[in-house]
């Protein structure tokens, strides 16, 4: 065995970096925190357990290709905000100064995070990428390029829905929205795009939510213009489900005519299957390769037996949060400001095509400096200048029971 010596200074620097090298693998072991808010109580609550499992299954098939930046895990840290705005605006100020999150998936609703983002994440320079804020308003906002998301704008809903509906030979529709951003949104680019196709929209109510009944409103529309159908804008729990429920045991419309905020199947299963049979709408689509969606199903179901992976912005939410782990992983840094810079360079094309569950892949590409193009469970994500993504409308319909895929739409 070779003895040696060391110097004095020599020992000292041998020492000093024993005791700083702990420090240094520490920090570089820490988590990434990513913020998640949803509505987990409130109008949107129905929705939440199918979109939170599909975003914790991309944190579980990131983290266990070896996390980012070189072993460091994505952490979920969580927040209700009660489908209302002041409680968002609350909980986003905490994730943001007092967790510290780079990233926030969420809010889901659009004017809570319209009101979030405006009061919090914008002026923090936090991105943020919804899964399911929907309303034309988000685009509009002035974010400093901080607002994504992956749920498909209103504007395009709108003009698909009022096809169907035309399609369905229904010519005269009347209309209740919920008050909000949302509900206003889509209910104007309803109206315009059906009345641009020959229909006729006989009266249109902006309810409140959370009332017991609405059955007074029901009648003043149910009597104006000989209504076909009634086409509802609204949440199931905080409204939605009671304004069916008042038609039905009224037998005020024949027929019922949806949007993504009431595509659950609690809400048939909570109103009844009879009185809604036959009820058709639109909601978030999906414009993935029949390989990356079904990679993306058999994930979810080995993960989550008895939730549905094609449910309302199940897809998205597990887009936001792969887009998000990617753009950490290209920018090299968890920084908000590289995490903002790099959304686009690995959501948008040109680059080589990755998809769900191939985050190491992804990784081995970034780290021999190949761009990446990040084509999702929900289909290519394509942010443009708003931070919108490119996708599809779904029509769905119930039928027998149950709320049943139709079509998958463009336009």
């Amino acid at each position: 065995m070779t003895t040696f010596r060391l110097t004095r200074r020599a020992a000292l620097v041998a020492g000093t970096a024993g005791l700083a090298m702990p420090g240094i693998a520490r920090a570089q072991a820490e988590p990434v925190r990513i913020g998640v808010i949803m509505s987990a109580s409130g109008g949107l609550a129905a929705f939440v357990p199918p979109i939170r499992a599909g975003i914790a299954l991309a944190f579980d098939e990131i983290n266990a290709a070896g996390g980012v930046l070189g072993g460091r895990r994505l952490q979920m840290v969580e927040a209700d905000d009660q489908t209302n705005p002041q409680v968002g605006v609350t909980v986003m100020t905490r994730l943001v100064q007092a967790d510290n999150v780079a990233a926030i998936i969420g809010p889901m609703a659009s004017g809570i995070t319209i009101a979030a983002a405006n009061a919090v994440s914008i002026p923090a320079g936090v991105p943020i990428v919804s899964p399911s804020a929907t309303a034309p308003a988000v685009s509009d906002l002035n974010d400093n390029d901080t607002v994504f998301r992956t749920a498909v704008p209103d504007g395009l809903q709108g003009r698909v829905l009022a096809r169907l509906v035309r399609e369905a030979g229904i010519e005269r529709v009347a209309i209740m929205a919920v008050n909000n951003d949302y509900g206003r949104g889509l209910s104007g680019g309803f109206t315009a795009a059906f009345q641009a196709r020959g229909g006729t929209v006989t009266a249109a109510q902006n309810f409140e939510e959370n009332r017991p009944s609405y059955r007074a409103e029901l009648q003043t529309l149910a009597g104006r213009g000989n209504p076909q159908a009634l086409m509802l804008v609204a949440y199931p729990a905080s409204g939605g489900n009671t304004i069916l429920r008042n038609s039905a045991e009224n037998a005020m419309f024949p027929r019922y005519i949806g949007t993504d905020g009431m595509r659950d199947q609690s809400v048939v299963d909570q109103v009844g299957a009879r009185a809604l049979e036959g009820m058709f709408g639109t909601g978030p689509g999906s414009a993935a390769s029949p390989e990356r969606r079904a990679a993306y199903v058999a994930a979810y179901r080995r993960a989550n037996p008895n939730l549905d992976p094609g449910g309302g912005f199940v897809a998205q939410g597990y887009d936001a949060a792969y887009v998000i782990g990617l753009a950490i992983e290209a920018g090299r840094s968890a920084e908000r400001a590289a995490i903002r810079q790099n959304l686009r360079a690995v959501a948008n094309a040109p680059g080589e095509v990755v998809g769900p569950g191939e985050f190491a892949r992804a990784k081995q590409l970034l780290a021999a400096g190949t761009k990446v193009n990040y084509e999702g469970a929900s289909g290519p994500v394509e942010f443009n200048a708003a931070g919108d993504s490119e996708g599809r409308v779904e029509h769905w319909r119930v039928q027998d029971g149950r709320i049943v895929s139709v079509a998958q739409l463009a336009e």
